[in-house]
């Protein structure tokens, strides 16, 4: 039996209060679980926009294939063109 976990591709989308205005917005994430793909967004949009769980609403979840990824870094990551510069 083994105990390997996929990596799925999840796209979140929702809107977020800031101030006196509500923004939408769709986020794709590299994630093992729902959960987890959630737990991401509520900490990239809490540290960029400073704001609080609460003050975030996730309209739908949906776990995407492939050919449906738009956010270009995942793109790379997925079609393994991704590379980390290293000096020598």
């Amino acid at each position: 039996m083994s105990n390997e976990k996929s990596v799925k591709i999840y796209r979140i989308s929702g809107q977020f209060k800031q101030r006196r205005e509500t923004s939408p917005f769709s986020k794709e994430y590299l994630a093992v679980t729902e959960k987890n793909a959630k737990d991401k967004l509520f900490s990239q949009l809490g540290s960029k926009n400073r704001l609080k769980r609460n003050q975030i609403k996730i309209l739908s979840i949906s776990e995407i294939s492939k050919e449906e990824v738009t956010d270009p870094l995942i793109e790379k990551i997925i079609n393994n063109e991704f590379s980390i510069p290293v000096e020598d």
